[in-house]
């Protein structure tokens, strides 16, 4: 159990609180970068797999790494694992993106040339098409489609890198350079994020040591899963305090099968967990209105958290009124075990919202996805009067 919840709290909890410092330069944006944001693309102009990551450290600090595990050709050729990765000092005071100097973290061979270039062209390149779009507007995800990767704004260009004519969509919720996704001429992903997260700490290291979602494909730490027996059903209920005259309550439909752990938590044995908890926002942030709000609340919860990396292949985003769910899967490559990982947030007032949080064994969720699904879509809240 011990264990269990603490692979669940890596997940789960965590302050709101972000302190947003700038951005590229000559960029214009209405979230800005937090120190120690970054993302992950897959790069699929390599003929090997690989991916490209960016780090923001401050306004004049940039990481770069390059990685790509072991693969086999065709021919059958074992291509070993690569890792490159390169500090970047900028200036922040130009108009466009200027490098004042850079530094190799890792040390590169003689054959790295052409990779090193590619990475020089690809920070000038993406910083340009971000400037040209100036602001971007918050993405409605009230008209989601249910294709996460291809919400955001649309923009047709052209790319040589890419193959030629390329369909760039944009969307606050990634950070640097806003960028999801690269569409080529037919249609195919060229370039694609696969996660984003933020380093906690100096001590983190969940950047530098990034691997995809296929490090955890052949985990051995697989979790057999059992199908749920029926129980007589129970509601999980949790109250907040709003006021001297107002409560915020929430309270989703389970079973006896649920333990209670805390006034707010409860699991299913070693299987899955529950969380209720609310959170208020600054003044400074809840002013600047609801769109500002929801999208602060997707940033933070569609990233990774150290090592369980958020799979955004597999990423969830619905806004329906005063509600906000994030369906997401990640995998831990350190623990070998991937989680399914929903939030539904609940608007009591502009500055306040309650969470449901639900986290499982991928394998016991998909196993018994109807039961789980309907102790998630019984999720209630509403404020009472004293």
């Amino acid at each position: 159990m011990k264990r269990f919840l603490k692979l669940l709290f890596a997940v789960n909890y965590s302050l709101f609180i972000i302190h947003y410092s700038f951005s590229l330069p000559a960029v214009s944006r209405q979230i800005e970068d937090a120190s120690g944001e970054y993302v992950f693309y897959r790069d699929n102009s390599f003929t090997r797999e690989s991916y490209i990551g960016f780090l923001y450290y401050d306004e004049a600090t940039y990481e770069v790494r390059y990685f790509a595990p072991e693969s086999k050709t065709d021919s059958g050729e074992i291509l070993p694992m690569k890792n490159l990765q390169i500090l970047f000092s900028v200036n922040p005071d130009s108009p466009h993106l200027e490098l004042t100097g850079e530094r190799f973290v890792t040390v590169p061979l003689e054959e790295d040339t052409e990779i090193v270039n590619y990475i020089h062209d690809l920070l000038y390149d993406l910083t340009a098409r971000r400037m040209k779009i100036g602001a971007l507007e918050f993405t409605d995800y009230s008209k989601s489609k249910g294709d996460f990767l291809s919400e955001g704004k649309v923009v047709h260009d052209s790319y040589a890198q890419f193959g030629g004519d390329v369909t760039m969509i944009f969307d606050l919720l990634v950070p640097i350079f806003n960028l999801k996704k690269i569409v080529d001429y037919a249609g195919n992903d060229a370039f694609v994020v696969c996660t984003v997260g933020r380093l906690s700490s100096s001590q983190d290291k969940s950047f530098s040591e990034f691997v995809p979602p296929s490090a955890t494909e052949n985990s051995s730490e697989k979790k057999s899963a059992k199908k749920i027996k029926s129980a007589k059903s129970m509601r999980i209920e949790y109250a907040t305090q709003l006021n001297e005259k107002q409560k915020f309550h929430q309270e989703v439909g389970a079973d006896k099968n649920w333990q209670v752990q805390s006034e707010n938590m409860w699991t299913l044995g070693d299987d899955a967990f529950v969380f209720l908890s609310g959170f208020a926002f600054p003044n400074e942030i809840a002013q600047k209105g609801r769109d500002f709000v929801t999208a602060q609340i997707l940033r933070r919860y569609t990233a990774s958290n150290g090592y369980a990396y958020s799979d955004w292949s597999k990423l969830g985003v619905f806004v329906d009124g005063a509600k906000i769910k994030i369906s997401a899967r990640t995998y831990n490559p350190k623990t070998g075990r991937n989680l399914t990982d929903i939030k539904t947030f609940g608007r009591a007032a502009d500055n306040f919202y309650g969470c449901f949080s639900f986290t499982a064994f991928t394998e016991g969720y998909e196993k018994n996805r109807g039961y789980y699904d309907k102790i998630v879509k019984s999720y209630e809240f509403g404020i009472t009067q004293k």
